[in-house]
Parts: structure tokens; sequence; C-alpha cells
């Protein structure tokens, strides 16, 4: 058990030391309440070597999900450990605008079904994905399922807690 709160520490250490303000609300949370152990919001940049700090560190990729929002699309990225729970959560809000963001398929290859997957029902184009087309959906469905009318979004204020979205480092 004391490994795998070594090798949390280590992840958190790394992410803190990521350039600029790549990496922000960078917290450990409540595992009982929150599912988690820690998690943090990144900018694009940041998520590439975000994820292999965790997988230097024995990580695997549990999980990628998307929710539409008023601010954009949210990727959340789920990581834990074989032999001891520490759930971590790296976050990239991608702008509705610009619907693009890293692909993690090159560093976990699991990652490759989920952003397929994602692509299908919200519309983020996963960049140096070396597979993206849709995984579920028909090839010509000009629709984006799992896409919200805006009067419909929440804000990500409402659905995360405050801590997790400050813009500061521990």
């Amino acid at each position: 058990m004391k490994e795998g709160v070594d090798k949390l520490g280590a992840v958190l250490e790394g992410l803190a030391k990521l350039p600029g303000d790549q990496c922000w609300g960078l917290a450990r949370t409540d595992h009982q309440r929150h599912g988690i152990h820690a998690a943090c919001q990144l900018e694009a940049g940041a998520l590439i070597p975000a994820a292999r700090l965790l997988l230097a560190e024995g990580f695997f990729l549990e999980d990628v999900s998307a929710a539409d929002l008023s601010e954009g699309v949210l990727l959340s990225y789920h990581f834990d450990l074989y032999d001891a729970c520490r759930r971590v959560v790296l976050r990239l809000l991608v702008p509705r605008e610009r619907l693009t963001a890293p692909s993690l398929a090159g560093v976990y290859t699991g990652a490759d079904w989920h952003e397929r997957e994602i692509f299908d029902f919200f519309g983020v184009i996963f960049t140096e994905h070396p597979n993206l087309k849709p995984l579920l959906l028909p090839d010509d469905l000009d629709q984006r399922p799992l896409n919200k009318r805006p009067e419909e979004r929440r804000s990500l204020y409402a659905l995360l807690p405050q801590e997790q979205l400050v813009r500061s480092k521990p």
C-alpha cells in the first residue's frame, strides 16, 4: 500500500512541475466522497507529458469520458494502479470553437477506442490519432448525438468541486 502512496506523490510532484500554467486546480481529493485520489485541469500541451508521467509511475488508463458543458467539451482521463487504488483524473476543457485535443493513443494504446467513441458522439478531433474514424455510428452520420442544445448545458462550475477549478498549484 505504501508503494501506491509513493507513486501518487511522485505523480503529483511531477504534475506541479509542468511548465507555466499548464496544470491547475491540482488537488488531492477525498476518495470516499469523490471516488478519486487526485485531479487536475490541464491545458492541451500538458496532456501528453502528464500521461507519460503517469505511465512511468505504473498507472494504467481506465477510461476517457466527455461531457458537453457551457464552457466547452470536458474530457476526463481516469488513471489507476493495479497494485493499489490511487485514482487520478486529468481533465481537459476543449473549446467548442476548436474541437481538437491531442491523442493519447501513442502513449496508451487503449485510448484509441475511447477517443474514437468521443469523436463519434461529440465531434472532438484527436490530433495524431492513428485511426480516427467512427467506432459505433455510421460513417455518413452528420450529427453528434451527445451534443446538447445550449440551454441544456450545465456549467463546469456546477459540476466540479471549487478546489479543482482554482488556477493555482499546491
